[in-house]
């Protein structure tokens, strides 16, 4: 069970020099931290339960956007061992008006039991993120290494296949139980 402090979100929730923005590859457009999901932007769409996820990636990064129809947190969890234990967490939310995604790493196979990174002594990887609520629907797009060294993260290689699972909740509160969840997979492009 994650500790009563409030977890730490990641600092790049508004980058003040505007969108972090990765060069176009393999036919696909730039990618950019914006909220939006433009055509192009990602080689890859899926739906796993109720959540979207779309991805690309490159060398050094994995572009990962995801969306579910909710005004409470939406979240996507990378690889995990069992059920939810060891999985690396994407949890994004809203909270008075600030989009909030934080880098978070399953520690029990089920419960709310997957506190951030730095709760555990690791570090946030969060390279760029921006969110966005519009009709219902609530949206984050997130970059992060495919291989940041932290041990609360798991490492993704090029063209591994990976487990994902997904959940939202009715509720914004990080700790909330999820209102829906399920699993699929995917594939990392290969390296040029």
């Amino acid at each position: 069970m994650p500790t009563e402090q409030s977890p730490i979100p990641a600092e790049t929730a508004q980058p003040t020099a505007g969108p972090s923005e990765a060069p176009p590859t393999r036919g696909v457009a730039a990618w950019s931290a914006d909220g939006i999901i433009s055509e192009g932007e990602y080689a890859h769409e899926t739906s796993i339960g109720d959540v979207r996820l779309w991805w690309r990636n490159d060398t050094e990064y994995l572009y990962i956007a995801f969306e579910g129809k909710t005004n409470g947190w939406v979240a996507v969890g990378l690889d995990p061992e069992r059920r939810m234990k060891g999985a690396n967490y994407l949890i994004g939310l809203f909270s008075e008006g600030q989009a909030k995604v934080y880098d978070a790493y399953g520690t029990a196979e089920i419960g709310a039991t997957h506190p951030a990174d730095e709760e555990l002594g690791g570090t946030s990887d969060i390279v760029a993120f921006a969110g966005a609520q519009e009709g219902g629907l609530t949206r984050f797009e997130v970059q992060i290494p495919l291989d940041s060294g932290d041990r609360y993260d798991k490492p993704l290689a090029p063209g591994g296949t990976y487990k994902v699972i997904t959940a939202l909740s009715g509720s914004a509160q990080f700790n909330a139980p999820h209102t829906a969840r399920n699993s699929g997979q995917i594939t990392l492009d290969k390296a040029p």
